[in-house]
């Protein structure tokens, strides 16, 4: 994933916290800047840390007009995210 697509699903994330008072210890995410996944072998890239895979389905499902606000975020130019993989970390998910 790009820089600008982890940084918006990221945005998402704590505006759904913000907006739902939801607790923020069910709800983390973080920003990794050189994630380097399985079979990478080395390359690195933009990744998203959250504390479940729910959580963010559920932040978008609750608020779907931040991914495709085209004033403020320029991804709804771009074609829907789609080419992304995840990792399991144990406590957490990885998003890249």
């Amino acid at each position: 994933m790009t820089k600008e697509e982890v940084t918006i699903l990221h945005e998402v994330m704590q505006r759904m916290i913000d907006r739902c008072n939801a607790d923020r210890e069910d709800f983390k995410s973080r920003i990794i800047e050189d994630y380097s996944g399985r079979c990478m072998y080395g390359e690195t890239t933009y990744a998203l840390e959250i504390s479940a895979l729910t959580c963010l389905l559920q932040a978008i499902m609750t608020f779907p007009e931040l991914l495709y606000d085209l004033d403020n975020h320029p991804i709804a130019q771009y074609e829907p995210i789609s080419n992304f993989r995840t990792d399991s970390l144990g406590y957490s998910t990885v998003i890249y």
